[in-house]
Formats: structure tokens, sequence, C-alpha cells
């Protein structure tokens, strides 16, 4: 297994025969010098639970990047994002946005997530076929996320675009210059239309989640404003693409098993059970990345201090270990966890958020479009992003 396996467009198609060549490996492969892997579910847990290994975006960075670039956009924000963390920092960092991500927030994102979803469909049903990338996955996150940060709807097009530039710096295979300059400008524009929002909250604070953030208290201690605006950045790259890809995921996963399909429409109760299993099928989150924080021995290999482990969360979901049939969507599997939202101290902070806004979206998909046919699946435009897994456009007919 080589590093350049991870970056073929036959990996970006269908990743899953690498992963399994991977775990047949051994437990713990050696991609390339101070980079090691693992697709087996019980190992990568193990990993992510291990407090000998942190989150390691610094060290990939310099290992990609060089020195020279840690303290420069887009680098610098990722350095403050909780997932660049680790304690004591990320503890305190990770108590006060659990404070502002409180119950009336939960329920105004719920609210927001139905409400924006059947908008959407109101707007492709007037014409009978479109995309349900551009048209609905595309919009709803991208909407949900400007609804609660109380900033208007007409921004979403810029975030969008500049969250998916600058989070193209987190990729596993490095950027050119090129796209390392797109990286960085998008991330200057992030934060600079945060920081000005900020600044007018904190004069006319209201019941918005910025306004909650500023307002957040644990053990004396606030957020600060590069905390806030670090991690708002933060909520827009990792709260966007990931839950417009797993709802195209799904959608694509459901088309290819009719029958299962057919008893989702009739039933939608068993909704969050389907989007758990949809996780573990195939989910958008791909990889999770651990730094050596000390000297450690694993499986007869020395992984030094600031050497990478990259946990293949897609591999460990169909881990035939694990999992009974690993390869074969099963909406009736038993006491599904997938490692999808990482584990231990970096488990994902918006994951009970996804998993609202999911069901919300294909819920009322099929409510509205119950006829929904899928016409693209024999050429499906995988995105070129080895770490988050989805497509460019779904075409459909209603």
């Amino acid at each position: 297994m080589q590093y350049s396996d991870l970056a073929t467009p036959e990996f970006l198609k269908n990743p899953y025969p690498v992963f399994e060549a991977m775990r047949a490996e051994g437990q713990l492969v050696k991609l390339a010098p101070k980079l090691y892997a693992t697709s087996h579910y019980a190992f990568g847990e193990k990993l992510l639970l291990d407090r000998r290994f942190g989150k390691g975006i610094v060290e990939a960075v310099k290992a990609r990047y060089g020195e020279g670039v840690i303290d420069q956009p887009p680098f610098r924000t990722f350095r403050s994002m909780l997932p660049g963390l680790n304690p004591p920092k990320h503890t305190n960092l990770r108590a006060l946005l659990m404070k502002s991500f409180n119950a009336r927030q939960v329920e105004k994102f719920r609210e927001a997530s139905y409400t924006i979803s059947n908008q959407l469909i109101d707007k492709l049903v007037k014409e009978p076929q479109g995309d349900l990338v551009t048209g609905f996955a595309f919009l709803l996150p991208m909407q949900t996320m400007c609804t609660i940060l109380g900033v208007p709807l007409s921004d979403g097009a810029m975030f969008k675009r500049a969250a998916d530039r600058a989070a193209g710096a987190l990729n596993v295979t490095p950027l050119n210059a090129e796209q390392l300059e797109e990286s960085r400008k998008s991330a200057i524009e992030l934060e600079t239309y945060f920081a000005k929002v900020l600044a007018e909250r904190r004069k006319e604070p209201g019941d918005d989640l910025i306004s909650q953030m500023i307002l957040a208290e644990e053990d004396g201690q606030r957020l600060t404003d590069d905390e806030i605006v670090a991690n708002l950045c933060f909520l827009f790259v990792a709260g966007h693409e990931t839950t417009e890809n797993m709802i195209g995921n799904t959608l694509i996963a459901l088309q290819h098993h009719p029958e299962q399909r057919e008893r989702v429409k009739a039933d939608l109760s068993i909704m969050p059970k389907v989007v758990t299993e949809a996780l573990r099928y195939d989910s958008s989150v791909q990889i999770a990345q651990r730094v050596a924080l000390e000297e450690v021995e694993l499986e007869g290999q020395t992984i030094q201090r600031g050497d990478l482990i990259c946990v293949f969360l897609g591999g460990g979901n169909r881990d035939p270990e694990k999992f009974e049939n690993p390869n074969a969507l099963d909406i009736d599997r038993e006491n599904v966890r997938p490692l999808s939202f990482g584990g231990g101290l970096h488990y994902c902070l918006g994951a009970r958020l996804a998993l609202l806004e999911i069901a919300a979206a294909l819920e009322t998909v099929y409510t509205r479009l119950p006829n929904l046919h899928l016409t693209n699946l024999d050429a499906l435009p995988y995105r070129r992003n080895n770490a988050l897994r989805g497509v460019d456009s779904l075409l459909g007919t209603w």
C-alpha cells in the first residue's frame, strides 16, 4: 500500500477495495515516512480513544507544506479551531462551545432544517426533473447554518465557496501553489466576514448562535474573539460539505437498494436508524488524523512523537470483523456504531445537529418526491477529495 493509492480516480469513485487491501496488510500500515494508517474498526477506535494520540493539524501541515506556513492563513485559522487542539485548550474550548449549543439552539436548528427543506422542494417541483445536489443538498445546510447564525441567506454562496477552498488545505494530498493561494484568500474572506458580524453582535446580541457564543461562560471563562471567529469558520467548513455529501450518499445508497427505500418511504419513523446505517455504509467523512504526542509502540512498530496516523473511518465501517456482510446496506442492522463522527475527546461536536438535518432532508425528499428516480447513477461525478466523500451532481426525475 502506497500513499499514491489514495489519490487515484478509482479510489475517489470507490475507496472500499483499497481499504480492504489495507486491512489485509495488517492492523497498522506504513504509507510513507512518519505516516501510518489503519482500516480496521477495533484498532481505529482504539487509536481514537488513546490519549497518547491527539489532533495533528499543525504536524500534518508542517509535513505537507513546511514549517513556514503554519502562521499563515488558512492554517492559522485551523490552529484555533476545536478539532486542531488537544487538552487542556481543547477541553476548555469544547465546554464553552457546548454551552452555545443549548436546547433552544438545537430546536431552532431542527425547525429550520424542516422549513428550509420544504422551501427548497417547493422550487424543485416546479420542474419534472433537476439536480438534488445543486438544488437541495448543497443549499440546505448552507441556508440552515445562515439561519441559526442570524446572517443573510444571500451570503450563503460566499460561505460555501470560501469554505470549500479553505478546507481543501486539509486534504491528505497536498495542494499545488495555485490551489493553496485560493485556500489562503478564502480563509481571509471568512475571517474578515465573521469578525465584522461578531463586532455587530457584541453591540446588539440576539437569539442566534453567534450571540450565544459571545455569552457562553464556563468557570468564569469566555470565548475570545479569535476563538469565536475561528470556530464559526469551522462550523461552516465542517457542517456544510459533510452534511451535503451525506444527504447525497444516502439517496444514492437507497436508490441502489429499492426494497429498503420503499420501506423507508412507508415508515419515516425509522429514519434515524436509516441515517446511522447509511453513515456506516458510505460516510461523507472518510479520514480522521491523529498525531503521536509521545513515542509509542504499536503492532511491533515504533511510532515517533509527531508521526501521523490516518484512521480510515470508511474502512473501519466496512470491517467484516465488526459488521456482518459489511458491503451491504442493511437498515435492519442492530447496534450500529459507525466511526463516522470520530471518537474520544474529539468526537464530533455537531453530530446531533448533523443527524437531525440529514433525517429532516430525507424525510422531506421522500414525502414530497415519492416518485423520485435518480438518473445518473452510472456516471456519478465524485469530488476530488479523499477525506470528504460525495458527488457534485445527483440528477433525478419526480
